[in-house]
C-alpha cells in the first residue's frame, strides 16, 4: 500500500493492458495459483510489506517460491525497493529488475508511453475471489462499465463529486473495495484519495482514523465493521474520537460507510450518535453490501439521491432515505435485488431466502470469469436455470424495501420448519 502500487496499476491501464492485484498477505502457493490462472508477462512488487508494528515482511521468499511453483514463468519481476527492507542480490538473468532504476533510466532517455484506447468491453483488471473447488475465480472488470458505474456511485452514494472532495477508503488494493474506491472512483471524478498503510489500532493507537480525517479533511470514510470493533476494544469510551471531535476535527466527515461483513446494530448506533455530535450536519453511518462480482455497492443509502440531476447541487427537495441499523440499505441503480426460495421462486417481503440479482447487472457488474465461461455459468447461473445470478448470500427484504444480508446461503439452517441464518441467531 504505497504510491508506487497505484502508479503501477494506473500505468498498466494507460497502455491498455490488464492487471491482477494480489493481497500482500497471501502465501506463495496462493500467489502461484494466480500466476498460473492469469499468466502475467510481469510481476510488480515491493521489496517488503509493513503490517502494523511488526517488523517488515520480506516479499522475496513469497515471490521466488511462487514463481518456482507455478508452471507459467513471467518474463520480468520488477521490484520497488523500500527503505525499511531492501531485496538485494536478485537474479537479473531471470528477469528481476530494480523498479526505481528502470524509472530513472526511462526518464534519462526521454521514454514515455502514450495512452492506448480500448473498447468499452475490454478488460481493465482481474480480481480473484475464493472458489469452492479450491482454485480462485478471476472476475473480469470491463473498461466502459467500470468507469461509468464508479463515476456515478462515487457521487450518488458516497457524496464525492470532484476537486476539493476527499475520499478515505481504509482497505487494500488487493481487494475490490480498494480497487474501486482507493484507485479508480475518486480519480475518475477528480477528487483526492487517501492511501493508508497500517491498521486502525497500533499505528500508533486507536485514534489513527480520526487523526487522518482531521489532517486531510476527509469527507467520506469507508471501512469494515471489523476495524470499528478493534477500535472499540482499544478505546471503549471513544475518548480518542471525542478528543478530535471536540476541536472540530471531524466536521468535514459527511458519512461513515461500512461493508465487507454484516454490521451489528450496536456498532451502527454508537457511531451514528458520535457523528451526530461531531461530524458534518446530517452525517450518517451507512451500511452497504456488494462483492467482487458487482464491482460497486449493490445496496446502500445514497448521500445524494438527486445526483442524476446535478451532482454538485446541494439544494434539493429529495431527502436521503433513513438509515436502518441491521440492514444494508436499498438497491442501488442498476441492481435488481430479489429474494427467492431454493426453486428460484420469489418469496414475500420479510421472509428469509436466497439473495439473487436480475439481469442485466449495473455497469460495474461482471459478465464472465477470466478464460472460464463454463465456471461462470456453473457458479452463478446454473442453480436457478439462468433466471437469476446467485450471489451466494441469504437474507430478506423487509416491508419498506430495505435489504438485510444475514449470512452465506449455505449457512441457513432449518429449525421446526422455519429458515434461520446464523446472522439472525448471533447475539449482539
Amino acid at each position: 500500500m504505497i504510491p508506487a502500487a497505484l502508479i503501477g496499476t494506473l500505468a498498466i491501464s494507460r497502455i491498455g493492458a490488464i492487471h491482477a492485484v494480489v493481497f500482500g498477505g497471501f502465501a506463495a502457493a496462493s500467489l502461484a495459483q494466480r500466476i498460473d490462472a492469469s499468466k502475467p508477462v510481469a510481476i510488480l512488487t515491493a521489496s517488503c510489506g509493513i503490517d502494523g508494528a511488526k517488523p517488515p515482511m520480506p516479499y522475496q521468499p513469497f515471490i521466488t517460491e511462487a514463481v518456482a511453483q507455478s508452471s507459467h514463468k513471467p518474463k520480468k519481476v520488477i521490484i520497488w525497493q523500500r527503505d525499511q527492507l531492501r531485496w538485494d542480490g536478485f537474479d537479473k538473468l531471470s528477469g528481476y529488475r530494480n523498479w526505481q532504476r528502470l524509472c530513472k533510466s526511462a526518464t534519462f532517455r526521454g521514454l514515455k508511453a502514450d495512452c492506448v484506447p480500448v473498447k468499452s468491453s475490454d478488460g481493465v483488471y482481474i480480481i480473484y475471489t475464493s472458489g469452492t473447488t479450491g482454485t480462485p475465480k478471476g472476475v473480469v472488470r470491463e473498461a466502459g462499465g467500470h468507469a461509468v458505474g464508479l463515476h456515478l456511485s462515487i457521487s450518488y452514494l458516497f457524496g464525492i463529486h470532484g476537486p476539493g472532495d476527499v475520499m478515505f477508503c481504509a482497505s487494500d488494493i488487493g481487494w475490490v473495495v480498494g480497487h474501486s474506491y482507493i484507485i479508480y472512483a475518486p480519480l475518475l471524478t477528480g477528487a483526492a484519495t487517501v492511501l493508508f498503510e497500517g491498521k486502525p489500532i497500533g499505528t500508533p493507537n486507536a485514534g489513527t482514523f480520526w487523526r487522518i480525517i482531521e489532517e486531510y479533511k476527509v469527507n467520506a470514510l469507508f471501512t469494515a465493521p471489523t476495524a470499528l470493533r478493534a477500535i472499540r476494544r482499544d478505546d471503549p469510551e471513544n475518548q480518542m474520537f471525542k478528543k478530535v471531535g471536540e476541536r472540530g476535527g471531524i466536521k468535514s466527515l459527511k458519512a461513515l460507510f461500512l461493508a465487507g461483513e454484516r454490521s451489528e446494530p450496536s456498532i451502527v448506533t454508537m457511531y451514528q450518535e458520535l457523528l451526530q455530535t461531531y461530524a458534518a450536519k446530517g452525517a450518517n453511518v451507512i451500511d452497504n453490501w456488494w462483492s467482487s462480482e458487482s464491482g460497486s455497492p449493490i445496496s446502500g443509502v445514497a448521500l445524494v439521491p438527486h445526483a442524476g440531476k446535478d451532482r454538485k447541487n446541494t439544494i434539493t427537495d429529495v431527502s436521503p432515505l433513513g438509515v436502518k441499523p441491521g440492514s444494508a440499505g436499498k438497491a442501488m441503480p442498476g441492481f435488481d435485488v430479489r429474494i427467492v426460495d431454493d426453486s428460484g421462486n420469489e418469496v414475500k417481503n420479510g421472509k428469509m431466502g436466497n439473495i439473487v440479482l436480475g439481469m442485466p447487472l449495473a455497469p460495474t457488474g461482471f459478465r464472465t470469469l477470466w478464460e472460464d465461461e463454463e465456471r461462470f455459468y456453473k457458479g452463478y447461473l446454473k442453480r436457478f436455470d439462468g433466471k437469476w445470478i446467485d450471489t451466494g448470500d441469504a437474507g430478506m427484504i423487509d416491508e419498506e424495501g430495505y435489504i438485510h444480508v444475514m449470512s452465506r446461503s449455505d449457512d441457513i439452517i432449518n429449525v421446526a420448519a422455519h429458515r434461520f441464518s446464523t446472522g439472525m441467531l448471533a447475539p449482539f
